[in-house]
């Protein structure tokens, strides 16, 4: 399984989300996440920026769309983290949050 070093997520309900434009449709890849679970992710069809991913659990109720993507991420600070076994050792714990090495811990 390959880990990369950390992203930022943020959990919506899937009837909040929608595409503001409709002149590029996403690009879609679905696949084993490597636990035995369908991982759907689209991704911005002109330049391949990750816009969102869900697995196939949270499929009729959740979004986690790539923060960076938003027009105003600081009003949706984190409240989590998950993976944090995975954390590279430069990086620094999130304060004030809470912390999971797994998310099913």
């Amino acid at each position: 399984m390959v880990y990369k070093a950390f992203g930022l997520t943020t959990k919506i309900p899937v009837k909040a989300f929608s595409y503001t434009s409709d002149s590029t449709k996403p690009t879609v890849h679905e696949a084993d996440n490597g636990s035995g679970s369908l991982l759907h992710r689209e991704f911005c069809s002109k330049c391949g920026s990750g816009i969102l991913e869900y697995g196939a659990a949270a499929a009729n109720d959740f979004r986690y769309i790539m923060t960076g993507t938003l027009d105003d991420p600081s009003a949706l600070p984190p409240k989590g983290e998950f993976f944090c076994i995975h954390r590279e050792k430069w990086m620094p714990e999130v304060p004030g949050i809470f912390h999971k090495d797994r998310v099913k811990d």
